[in-house]
């Protein structure tokens, strides 16, 4: 006699499996790049989800936001840079994509370098609301380093963080290691 339980279980999992080894791809390297939306290397389960950042959002930068961006990174030079993608936006952040008209942004790919440099153009009137969530982000990173006594630079940096915005572009920064600038100074000069 057949169990059809079993048989379901077993193609459920087959299926889940299936799914999670078409996400194991990619490149090792995070620096550069990539010009394929996210949308395009999920599942199509997932795709729904993590398309609503790439819809509403350019996929890690435009134009307008690369002199900030540059600005910035020059001051706080990111090690093993890991550019943040449109899921790091909506999931790691916790920013609805509606409020995000495009971003830049890279953090460090080190353990215990909490290194951050990341720049938003918020859509109309929400740029309060992306700085409330940055600084729920960074409040949640204090914590996370906080169970780490070999990170306690990386949770000092974290502390420190700098988010501020003007008019719909807001901006958090967040020292790498081995960063010697005044970042309060450096984020007043991106700005103004």
């Amino acid at each position: 006699m057949i169990n059809r339980t079993k048989i379901a279980s077993f193609v459920a999992v087959a299926a889940l499996s299936a799914a999670v080894l078409t996400g194991c791809g990619g490149s090792s390297s995070s620096a550069a790049p990539s010009s394929v939306s996210t949308a395009e290397v999920t599942s199509p389960a997932s795709s729904a989800a993590a398309s609503s950042v790439v819809d509403n959002a350019a996929e890690n930068g435009t134009s307008a936001l690369d002199g900030i961006y540059d600005a910035l990174l020059e001051q706080d030079p990111i090690s093993n840079q890991f550019e943040i993608a449109a899921m790091n936006i909506e999931y790691d952040f916790n920013l609805p994509a509606e409020n995000v008209v495009s971003y830049k942004g890279v953090k460090s790919n080190d353990n215990g370098d909490a290194g951050l440099v990341l720049v938003i153009e918020a859509a109309e009137g929400k740029a309060q609301d992306i700085a409330d969530a940055l600084y729920t982000y960074q409040q949640d990173q204090v914590a996370f380093y906080g169970n780490y006594a070999e990170f306690a630079q990386a949770q000092t940096n974290v502390e420190n963080a700098v988010i501020a915005f003007k008019d719909n572009t807001v901006v958090m920064v967040i020292a790498s290691n081995e960063c010697t600038a005044d970042l309060d100074s450096a984020v007043d000069n991106a700005l103004a």
